[in-house]
C-alpha cells in the first residue's frame, strides 16, 4: 500500500463521482498498481487545511531518516525511532508544547507545526553538512523556501542540492567595473550555489534560473555579510 495525494477537481454527489487532480509522479505511481478499471477499489482519506499533507509527512520522515543515517549527534541516534523521539521532544521543548503534543499524523498533526518542524530538521542538516536524499526545493511549501535560502547562505551549502563547497551568488547587478570588495553588500539579493548550479545560473540568466527553482533570493544582512566577509560600508 502507498499513500498518494490529490486535489478534488469535481464532486458530483448525485452520481457518486469524484474527480481528482494529481501530480504526474503520483499518477504514474497509481498506474504502476494497474488501477485502470472500474472494478478496482481505492481508499480516499479527506483532510482539511490544518492537517499535515502527505507530502509534508513524507518529507519530514525522509529528513529524519537522513539524519539517522548520518550518525551526526548523540546517543539518541541509536534507531530511527529514537531519532524521531529526540526531535519531537526538542520541538516541543522550544515551542512550549506538552510532552507528546506534537505529531506528524493526519489525525493529531498541525500543518503550521509541521512546517516549523521541517525547518528545524533542515537547519540541523545544513549546520552539520548532512546529505539529503531529497531536494528541499522540490518538497517545501512556497512560503517556507525563503527560510531554506537563508540557512544555506548562513551555512554555505548549495540551496538547490545542499552540497559543499559552494559560494554566495549575487542576483542584483552592482554595476560594470565596480569592485565588489569595496561595495556595500547590504540589501543586495543573493543565493548560495555550488559550482554546477552557479554555472547553471549564468547559462540560464537570473530570472529564468529563479523561476526554474522557485527562488527569490535573500537580501544580505549583517549576519550573512559577516559569514561571507562582505563589505557593509
Amino acid at each position: 500500500m502507498t499513500e498518494l495525494f490529490g486535489q478534488v477537481n469535481k464532486l458530483d454527489p448525485n452520481k457518486g463521482l469524484v474527480t481528482l487532480r494529481m501530480s504526474d509522479d503520483d499518477l504514474r505511481t497509481l498506474q504502476k498498481y494497474h488501477v485502470t478499471n472500474q472494478q478496482q477499489v481505492l481508499s480516499v482519506i479527506a483532510s482539511d487545511d490544518n492537517e499535515p499533507t502527505p507530502k509534508q509527512r513524507r518529507f519530514a520522515f525522509a529528513l529524519l531518516n537522513d539524519i539517522w543515517l548520518s550518525q551526526v549527534g548523540g546517543s539518541w541516534l541509536e534507531t530511527v525511532e529514537s531519532t524521531r523521539r529526540h526531535f519531537y521532544g526538542t520541538y516541543e521543548y522550544y515551542h512550549g508544547l506538552d510532552f507528546g503534543e506534537f505529531s506528524l499524523s493526519a489525525v493529531k498533526g498541525n500543518k503550521s507545526y509541521t512546517n516549523e518542524f521541517i525547518n528545524m530538521l533542515l537547519d540541523y542538516a545544513a549546520l552539520h553538512d548532512i546529505a539529503l536524499s531529497v531536494k528541499p526545493l522540490n518538497e517545501l511549501e512556497p512560503q517556507e523556501i525563503a527560510h531554506w535560502e537563508y540557512q544555506c547562505l548562513m551555512n554555505k551549502c548549495c540551496v538547490i542540492c545542499g552540497k559543499r563547497p559552494s559560494d554566495l551568488h549575487h542576483l542584483d547587478t552592482i554595476g560594470q567595473g565596480v569592485d565588489r570588495r569595496k561595495t556595500n553588500h547590504l540589501k543586495h539579493r543573493a543565493v548560495q550555489l555550488c559550482r554546477i548550479h552557479h554555472q547553471d545560473a549564468h547559462s540560464l540568466g537570473i530570472e529564468t534560473f529563479l523561476q526554474k527553482y522557485h527562488l527569490t533570493g535573500i537580501k544580505i544582512d549583517e549576519r550573512i555579510a559577516e559569514v561571507h566577509r562582505l563589505n557593509t560600508r
